[in-house]
């Protein structure tokens, strides 16, 4: 009889595991927990932009047993779902971490979410990180945006803060260096972080208020036969390193791979102003036209690999 497998999340992760489902098949039982689809969160942002038509992807090749995981019991290696609980013999974890939660959570991201933000004509901002920065500059093109942000940038040198920020302002952007004051009638945008979910303290993968810690091989560290991709492990920090940690799970369970995961440092790329985004690589920052037919290019190739089906637009 082969051992069990159950992929819990439909995280960028796991459709890397999935996309190797004839060969994981192969050498296991795979059971699937979770959703018929998940956002590409790299992608939303051009939606928002009018730049495509959806970043939706939909579940490749296998149908869930259950939606959601409610908690684990690691030491009777089993899943607690809405239907009940799932045993398994290996187990991989890509359920996501969830936004800090004032405001409405960007993370889990839904189409009702997106739909949303479309529908509204002001909204604030919370957050002038990444995901808060580049949602600004794509909604302020077509709605009244306030960003809240004591801080833009602030992993960046100065002078690319000072850039980006005037352009925030010359887009129409109102920045408010500080954080956000009551205001009433406007959809708020919580983009100040991610935070631990409570079911991985509750199921003793985690520390109260932690991520999942894990050894050299993405392996939690008490369960060896738990892994963990995306932003749930304390050693990754999702985006690149979602998609990274899935492909190298997915080598480790067909024994093509031995060594321990690599970390590196990520490429980050942000829409900004019409036909113009920042690349950001470590302290290194770039500016303009190039960096944005790439994230067009790498954006729209992820997608096309799971939805061959709906067009694109542009």
């Amino acid at each position: 009889m082969k051992p069990r497998l159950v992929l819990a999340g439909l995280g960028h992760g796991q459709l890397e595991l999935l996309d190797r489902l004839d060969a994981l098949q192969e050498r296991y039982e795979v059971v699937f927990i979770g959703s018929m689809t998940t956002i590409y969160t790299g992608a939303f942002p051009q939606v928002l932009a009018g730049l495509m038509n959806s970043a939706t992807v939909p579940l490749p090749n296998v149908s869930p047993v259950a939606n959601r995981v409610l908690s684990i019991d690691p030491d009777a290696k089993r899943v607690m779902t809405e239907i009940g609980p799932v045993p398994y013999d290996k187990l991989v974890l890509s359920t996501g971490a969830q936004s800090r939660g004032t405001g409405l959570r960007l993370k889990p991201m839904t189409s009702e979410l997106i739909e949303l933000i479309q529908a509204s004509e002001r909204l604030s901002i919370l957050g002038g990180g990444k995901a808060g920065v580049e949602l600004a500059f794509v909604c302020v093109r077509s709605k009244a945006v306030t960003l809240y942000a004591p801080e833009i940038l602030p992993e960046l040198p100065t002078r690319s803060r000072k850039q980006i920020e005037r352009q925030l302002v010359a887009s129409g952007v109102n920045v408010i260096k500080q954080k956000r004051v009551h205001v009433e009638d406007e959809l708020v945008l919580d983009a100040t972080g991610i935070v631990p979910v409570e079911w991985w303290a509750e199921s003793g993968l985690a520390d109260s208020g932690a991520f999942i810690p894990t050894d050299a091989y993405l392996r939690q560290i008490d369960y060896p036969e738990i892994f963990v991709t995306g932003d749930m492990a304390e050693v990754l920090n999702g985006g690149v390193d979602a998609v990274r940690s899935g492909k190298y799970v997915a080598a480790q369970l067909l024994g093509e791979t031995h060594r321990p995961f690599r970390q590196r440092q990520s490429m980050n790329i942000l829409l900004t102003t019409p036909g113009k985004a920042l690349l950001t690589f470590d302290s290194f920052t770039w500016h303009g036209r190039l960096p944005y037919v790439l994230k067009r290019f790498i954006d729209r190739n992820y997608i096309r690999r799971f939805k061959r089906s709906e067009s694109l637009i542009g």
